[in-house]
């Protein structure tokens, strides 16, 4: 039986993708690239919301047989890129790197969420051999803790005072975003309200949006990244606003977002090296002629790759 595709999970995806290109992109201290570094910052935790919404279906499969799956499928092309990257700037700059440094992720700048991916998605399943009870405790707990820790960084940034010294992988730091997800696909109420009230939840979430973007501006505290609490707020009203405007069956751009979601991993990947190639080595200086032919480049490239895939594979 054919899966019925959750159209505003793919849009949510799909203008994820394009908000993470356009971060890599406009990365400077003009007011455009401030703005965007600030409400663009919305994108990667409803990565790891989506995550998480999809995590109860990935619990249903052995352990071992979605471990397996996750690591042929995400950390080996993962492996291949972060290598790849490394190799890259090291001849570009002389940037070295180590063994571990693929392994993490280290060689590029984006490649922390595929790392911390792998950890959910190999740990969390777990959670659901719980008490249905307990396991909603523990996932309040994640997005508790999480909201803490993203407040303790902002703290020690704003006032210099040093309270966490560990700046590697972190899983908390994230964990709370999945959280969110997999609360969210146990709340099917939440997903009736918003059918039925679209509007009301198309206000209720640009409030959120808005309060997590202009919070950094009110405060001088712009540049944080994601070390940030309002980011709560952005990401959650940014994530419940596409999911509310994308209820609408006419709705502009689906396919096209579609499109672009079920890409979302290469782009993700591929992206930070047509970027700096446009940018830094070509020297091209339209950021958003940058961002286009990022993701017309990236997407080529994808189509091409798949296609000789299919050749060889029929061939063999």
């Amino acid at each position: 039986m054919e899966k019925k595709r959750d159209f505003e999970i793919d849009a949510l995806k799909g203008l994820a993708c394009i908000m993470v290109v356009l971060l890599h992109v406009f990365r400077g201290k003009g007011f455009v690239e401030i703005f965007i570094g600030e409400i663009g910052r919305w994108a990667v935790p409803a990565f790891f919301m989506v995550q998480g919404f999809y995590m109860s279906r990935a619990a249903l499969k052995p352990w071992l047989e979605s471990a397996i799956g996750k690591v042929k499928k995400i950390y080996i092309p993962f492996l291949f890129y972060s290598w790849a990257y490394g190799v890259y700037f090291y001849f570009y700059d002389g940037k070295e790197f180590t063994f571990s440094d693929v392994l993490l992720g280290e060689t590029a700048v984006h490649l922390y969420y595929v790392v911390h991916y792998m950890i959910f998605a190999l740990t969390i399943p777990f959670l659901y051999m719980l008490p249905k009870l307990y396991m909603k405790y523990f996932m309040w707990f994640m997005v508790i803790s999480n909201f803490a820790l993203c407040t303790v960084l902002e703290i020690q940034r704003y006032s210099g005072v040093r309270l966490i010294t560990y700046s590697g992988i972190n899983p908390l730091k994230w964990w709370g975003f999945v959280a969110l997800g997999m609360l969210a696909a146990e709340s099917p109420r939440l997903f009736k309200y918003i059918r039925e009230n679209r509007n009301v939840a198309v206000i209720i979430s640009t409030a959120l949006a808005a309060i997590g973007t202009l919070l950094p501006y009110m405060t001088g505290r712009t540049g944080y990244l994601y070390n940030r609490a309002s980011l709560f707020p952005l990401a959650i009203g940014m994530t419940l606003l596409i999911i509310a405007l994308y209820q609408k069956e006419n709705m502009p751009g689906k396919e096209a977002l579609l499109y672009i979601s079920q890409r979302s991993f290469g782009i993700y990947l591929i992206h930070f090296f047509i970027v700096h190639i446009l940018k830094f080595v070509l020297g091209i200086k339209i950021l958003w002629l940058v961002a286009i032919l990022t993701m017309v480049i990236s997407i080529l490239i994808l189509n091409l790759s798949k296609t000789l895939k299919s050749e060889l594979l029929m061939r063999s």
